[in-house]
């Protein structure tokens, strides 16, 4: 059977699950293992191993769930720059040489990949873009000398090892155009992580009934946006360009879900919200979020920023599968070939208003939004879409 080898770090020390848990969070928990979950579960003719290096743990673990098995090498860690773990380079170059797999590799802009680039530049090697921004933006803009040094290095690093990868899986077109000026032969493949549809209610409510359920006001409007109240998001744009609203249609009102609770990391702009008398929910279950898309009139998130690389976002993905029309300039890398028809994507904060207003206004010109996500965005479709571009890495580099 051919294999793959999802190959990843732990991100989020401050929050993985600890090695002593009961149930397997331990190992399943993470893009990486979520990618290798995806691939087993879509791909099944093919044998799929999920490798992660990890600086929170002092020895190797093993298990098998699911079909899928986990291995986890202690690593050394170089903050923001790498991971590192000779035992992982040791056990990875036996099973190259046994098995000749994909090494599918889920960071792009870290050194996990630079490694795996250079010291296993036949292998057929596969990588995903998460909505970092490339070293050469990061020269660019940094005024820390240190940092400034670090990404020259880290920018001239991928000018070489990136000419072994055969594949990146991109959501963001500036993403895709760093990569083709940095090495022009490298492939680029529109990608998402995909979406599962189920996740927003199987049975699609109406807004009036989502409205009803978290007992809100029929006869207001109701901008959203999920997730944290931070820079990074513009949520200072999005206040004030709600204010500005407000003052001609005070009937529409701002809701802001998915955030921590005030004085947390990332919050930066909860004070400013909360003074401008927008709604504050904070933290909903996944369970439960249908219910917020389905009731708002509009998704809103800003995406202006010049170091914005996240693509589409999960959070418009999941507001068009409820059928609620979104208005974001980040719609500019829809997958999709029917954008107009699911929202606007203003370039501008004057856009963004006029916008806004055009999708409360006339909610008939919207149309098709989770059919559209279901066909480009579904877990089940984008995970199947890569089968080709397996195959093909699979024929290209035969033993």
């Amino acid at each position: 059977m051919k294999k793959i080898l999802v190959l990843c770090i732990n991100y989020e020390k401050s929050v993985f699950p600890e090695a002593t848990v009961s149930d397997n969070r331990f190992y399943t928990y993470g893009f990486g293992a979520g990618a290798g979950k995806n691939l087993k579960a879509y791909l099944k003719e093919y044998d799929v191993e999920v490798w992660r290096l990890d600086n929170k743990v002092r020895r190797y673990y093993e298990e098998n769930i699911n079909g899928i098995l986990y291995k986890v090498f202690p690593s050394i860690q170089i903050k923001g720059f790498t991971d590192f773990s000779f035992k992982f380079l040791r056990e990875l170059k036996k099973e190259v040489k046994k098995t000749n797999p994909v090494l599918f590799v889920t960071f792009n802009h870290y050194g996990l990949l630079y490694q795996v680039a250079m010291f296993f530049s036949k292998s057929p090697i596969i990588t995903t873009h998460h909505g970092g921004g490339p070293p050469s933006f990061d020269f660019k803009y940094y005024r820390n000398p240190v940092y400034k040094l670090r990404a020259a290095l880290k920018w001239l690093i991928e000018k070489v090892c990136y000419k072994n990868v055969d594949m990146v899986l991109v959501g963001e077109t500036k993403e895709a155009e760093y990569l083709k000026e940095n090495v022009p032969s490298i492939e680029c493949v529109p990608w998402s992580w995909g979406l599962n549809i189920e996740h927003f209610n199987s049975a699609p409510i109406s807004r009036n009934e989502a409205k009803k359920l978290l007992g809100w006001d029929e006869n207001k409007k109701y901008i959203l946006y999920v997730g944290k109240l931070y820079k990074y998001k513009e949520v200072d744009r999005l206040v004030e360009t709600w204010k500005k609203i407000k003052r001609e249609r005070p009937e529409i009102e701002l809701v802001l879900t998915g955030n921590e609770p005030k004085g947390y990391w990332g919050e930066e702009y909860y004070d400013m919200a909360e003074k401008a008398g927008a709604i504050i929910i904070g933290r909903v279950l996944n369970t439960e979020l249908y219910k917020y898309y389905s009731a708002s009139d509009v998704y809103v998130m800003f995406a202006l920023r010049d170091d914005y690389y996240g693509g589409t976002g999960i959070a418009p993905l999941e507001s068009l599968a409820c059928n609620t029309p979104v208005v974001s300039y980040a719609l500019r890398n829809y997958i999709g070939d029917n954008v107009n028809e699911i929202g606007e994507m203003p370039d501008t904060e004057e856009g963004y208003k006029k916008a806004i207003l055009k999708v409360i206004d006339y909610p008939q010109k919207y149309l098709g939004m989770r059919e559209s996500v279901e066909k480009f965005y579904s877990t089940t479709n984008t995970f199947a879409n890569l089968k080709p571009y397996l195959e093909k890495l699979f024929n290209e580099h035969r033993i």
